[in-house]
Protein backbone atom coordinates (compact mmCIF):
# COMPACT_ATOMS: atom_id res chain seq x y z
CA UNK A 1 0.00 0.00 0.00
CA UNK A 2 1.17 3.45 -0.99
CA UNK A 3 1.47 5.75 2.07
CA UNK A 4 2.07 9.51 1.74
CA UNK A 5 2.71 12.13 3.94
CA UNK A 6 0.00 14.44 4.47
CA UNK A 7 1.14 16.84 6.77
CA UNK A 8 2.95 19.09 3.76
CA UNK A 9 -0.66 19.33 2.20
CA UNK A 10 -1.97 20.29 5.55
CA UNK A 11 0.82 23.01 6.68
CA UNK A 12 -0.56 25.81 8.12
CA UNK A 13 1.72 27.92 5.99
CA UNK A 14 0.06 27.23 2.73
CA UNK A 15 -3.66 26.61 2.59
CA UNK A 16 -4.84 25.24 5.50
CA UNK A 17 -6.14 26.21 8.92
CA UNK A 18 -5.81 25.40 12.28
CA UNK A 19 -9.23 24.56 13.72
CA UNK A 20 -10.42 23.63 16.75
CA UNK A 21 -12.50 20.04 17.01
CA UNK A 22 -14.34 19.48 20.09
CA UNK A 23 -13.40 16.85 22.61
CA UNK A 24 -9.21 17.32 21.12
CA UNK A 25 -6.80 18.92 22.60
CA UNK A 26 -4.39 19.55 19.85
CA UNK A 27 -5.14 21.76 16.64
CA UNK A 28 -6.77 19.79 13.37
CA UNK A 29 -5.75 20.87 10.37
CA UNK A 30 -8.24 21.61 7.33
CA UNK A 31 -9.05 23.31 4.01
CA UNK A 32 -11.76 25.40 4.92
CA UNK A 33 -14.47 26.99 1.61
CA UNK A 34 -17.38 27.50 2.05
CA UNK A 35 -18.97 26.56 -1.64
CA UNK A 36 -21.62 27.89 -3.77
CA UNK A 37 -24.06 25.80 -3.98
CA UNK A 38 -27.55 25.98 -6.88
CA UNK A 39 -30.23 23.37 -7.24
CA UNK A 40 -33.31 23.44 -9.02
CA UNK A 41 -33.16 27.89 -8.64
CA UNK A 42 -32.16 27.50 -4.99
CA UNK A 43 -28.94 28.78 -4.16
CA UNK A 44 -26.92 28.62 -1.16
CA UNK A 45 -23.29 28.32 0.70
CA UNK A 46 -22.57 24.87 1.90
CA UNK A 47 -19.18 25.32 4.20
CA UNK A 48 -16.56 22.23 3.79
CA UNK A 49 -13.34 21.33 5.22
CA UNK A 50 -11.00 18.80 3.73
CA UNK A 51 -8.26 17.06 6.94
CA UNK A 52 -6.73 13.85 7.71
CA UNK A 53 -8.86 10.88 8.58
CA UNK A 54 -6.22 10.00 10.79
CA UNK A 55 -7.51 13.53 12.62
CA UNK A 56 -10.97 13.17 12.87
CA UNK A 57 -13.22 9.62 13.45
CA UNK A 58 -16.62 8.04 12.52
CA UNK A 59 -17.38 9.08 15.90
CA UNK A 60 -16.65 13.41 15.52
CA UNK A 61 -20.36 13.47 13.33
CA UNK A 62 -22.36 15.88 15.57
CA UNK A 63 -19.29 17.48 16.90
CA UNK A 64 -18.39 20.79 16.70
CA UNK A 65 -15.19 22.16 14.39
CA UNK A 66 -14.27 26.36 15.37
CA UNK A 67 -12.64 27.80 12.53
CA UNK A 68 -11.57 31.29 12.64
CA UNK A 69 -13.96 31.65 15.65
CA UNK A 70 -16.76 30.80 14.32
CA UNK A 71 -18.33 27.01 15.12
CA UNK A 72 -19.75 24.83 12.91
CA UNK A 73 -21.38 21.17 13.42
CA UNK A 74 -19.80 18.48 11.87
CA UNK A 75 -22.93 17.11 9.58
CA UNK A 76 -21.34 14.50 7.28
CA UNK A 77 -17.53 12.59 6.79
CA UNK A 78 -16.82 11.57 3.33
CA UNK A 79 -13.74 9.84 2.51
CA UNK A 80 -12.08 10.81 -0.38
CA UNK A 81 -10.29 8.81 -2.64
CA UNK A 82 -8.52 6.07 -1.00
CA UNK A 83 -9.85 7.33 1.87
CA UNK A 84 -6.36 9.03 3.29
CA UNK A 85 -8.57 12.52 3.64
CA UNK A 86 -12.14 13.36 4.49
CA UNK A 87 -14.61 16.32 3.20
CA UNK A 88 -16.42 17.03 6.05
CA UNK A 89 -20.24 18.45 5.38
CA UNK A 90 -20.48 21.55 7.68
CA UNK A 91 -23.21 23.39 9.34
CA UNK A 92 -22.72 26.50 10.84
CA UNK A 93 -24.04 27.18 14.44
Amino acid sequence: MFVEDLSRFFDTGDFALAATLQGVGTPVNVIFDVMYIEALGVSSTNPVALAKASDVADSDLGKTLTINSVVYTIRDRQPQDDGSIVLLQLSKN
